[in-house]
């Protein structure tokens, strides 16, 4: 089973009220209300926080409705910051904010930007499960993207995985604790699935989810974050998790544009880096 992965910093990015003028990926949920999202974020950050993880708090930018979902612009493991470029073009200046904020707060971090300019690449593409790298296929992803990752990250093994439907990889499958991804019970999250276990070189035990709005989870320094208000999934965690620190949040709001957990928070795996044997 994969060491558990422990991260030293965080980023977030307070949510601009530009983002109610935008249509996200889950439309047709209801109006969002920025108050409640703010407060749902602010419990986000709370609990990072009291996690032992230093959280770098952005200012909302109202020229990018977007910026809040900081995990797409770059993807930081074992000491390297990968620079994303965002299948959106628009969203691609949200990269700017986040390459300045690494080099201010965190100087000693190797930075490194993706050079193919025909490259895409969203960070909640990019699942690292602490032995190894998965990385969609997927509408906003594409394979020149997962070759940057590959090649950025050389001392894990990366796989491209192409991603069934129209979200990210991270929307279907994330990880739930070391050895273990939960997946939602779906059929595009099912193909998905196949195909990475065909790539994978670990094995891992498959928690089926049933509602699928929670099982984009975050695993933070041994605790699993999830969301709130799902009884049926809550009870398969507590079933199949029962040893495990965990933590629900309401996170209703900024899920009605497409957000999720882990699109809040892009986490620092700061560490010194070691050879693939």
């Amino acid at each position: 089973m994969a060491s558990i992965v422990r991260f030293s910093h965080a980023i977030v990015s307070r949510i601009p009220e530009s983002i109610c003028k935008t249509v996200g990926g889950n439309a047709n949920k209801g109006e969002l209300s920025i108050s409640k999202a703010r407060e749902e974020h602010e419990q986000l950050v709370a609990v990072l926080r009291k996690l032992g993880v230093d959280v770098i708090e952005l200012v909302q930018d109202e020229t990018l409705p977007y910026s809040c979902f900081v995990e797409d612009t770059a993807v930081v493991i074992n000491g390297i910051a990968l620079l994303t470029r965002p299948g959106k073009k628009e969203r691609r200046k949200e990269v700017e904010t986040t390459r300045s904020t690494l080099k201010r707060e965190l100087p000693d971090l190797q930075i490194t930007e993706i050079q193919d300019e025909k490259a895409t690449l969203d960070g909640g593409d990019v699942l690292f499960t602490g032995s190894e790298i998965f990385v969609g296929q997927s509408k906003l992803t594409n394979s020149q993207g997962a070759v940057a990752v590959a090649n950025t990250f050389l001392e894990f093994p990366t796989s491209p995985v192409k991603v069934t439907g129209g979200g990210h990889l991270k929307s279907l499958i994330s990880l739930v604790a070391p050895g273990i991804l939960a997946v939602a019970n779906t059929k595009e999250a099912k193909e998905t699935l196949h195909r990475m276990e065909q790539m994978a070189e670990c094995k891992y035990q498959v928690l089926m989810l049933p509602d699928l709005e929670t099982v984009n989870c975050l695993f933070v320094n041994g605790t699993l974050l999830h969301r709130a208000g799902f009884p049926d999934t809550s009870k398969v965690l507590e079933e199949k998790l029962s040893v495990l620190q965990r933590v629900p949040l309401s996170f209703c709001e900024l899920g009605k544009v497409g957000g999720s957990l882990s699109s809040c928070v892009l986490p620092v795996h700061k560490v010194k880096r070691h050879k693939r044997s």
